[in-house]
């Protein structure tokens, strides 16, 4: 029973640390970091042109919403005016029959 042909793997095991993101955390030590440079008088090359493509895609990201609420008024609007059209033309066809 215990003959194998092939050697069984042995169980493999990894070092996994999970890594909790922190927004606000993250923030604050960019303001920090920032500043610091700032006050040192650092230039990085290209680091504008960086954190303008984060800024734009954090932007886009929250305009997603404010697209999706502004669609859902125009399409409840287009209904109110759809319905309203409908009850005066049924009421201005009583006055011309």
């Amino acid at each position: 029973m215990g003959f194998f042909f092939f050697k069984t793997p042995a169980h493999r095991v990894f070092n996994y640390q999970p890594i909790y993101y922190d927004e606000r955390k993250e923030a604050i030590k960019e303001k920090i970091e920032n500043a610091e440079k700032r006050a040192r008088g650092e230039y990085v090359p290209g680091e504008t042109i960086r954190k303008g493509f984060k800024n734009i895609r954090y932007e886009s990201r929250r305009s997603r919403g404010a697209s999706r609420l502004t669609r859902f008024i125009s399409i409840v609007a287009i209904i109110i005016i759809v319905i309203a059209l409908i009850y005066f033309t049924d009421g201005i066809s009583l006055f011309f029959n």
